[in-house]
């Protein structure tokens, strides 16, 4: 799988499990490999190895297979929200 491929993916479920993300959002490493930066402290990172890495609450690394963008999606979305505990979809996609 291409890495671009899998933060696009990624990007696609977390929109399915209401968490927004926006080109803006993605980064690249040195090394070229694209990251994705949610929340303050949240920030997923793909590679070669073909799996998500995240620092988890408890400060370890997460690590879940690039190959299920939806169960990441899943890990990632209580952390967001943790992170981000006022933020509300619909006031946010709302007209300037």
């Amino acid at each position: 799988m291409i890495r671009d491929e899998a933060i696009e993916n990624l990007r696609r479920e977390l929109k399915a499990v209401e968490i927004p993300t926006e080109d803006r959002d993605v980064f690249r490493m040195n090394s070229g490999n694209p990251m994705l930066s949610l929340a303050p402290g949240l920030v997923i990172w793909t590679g070669l190895m073909r799996v998500y890495r995240w620092a988890g609450l408890d400060g370890c690394w997460q690590l879940h297979s690039a190959s299920d963008p939806a169960g990441a999606a899943r890990l990632i979305a209580p952390m967001y929200r943790d992170r981000m505990p006022d933020f509300d979809p619909v006031f946010q996609a709302g007209p300037l």
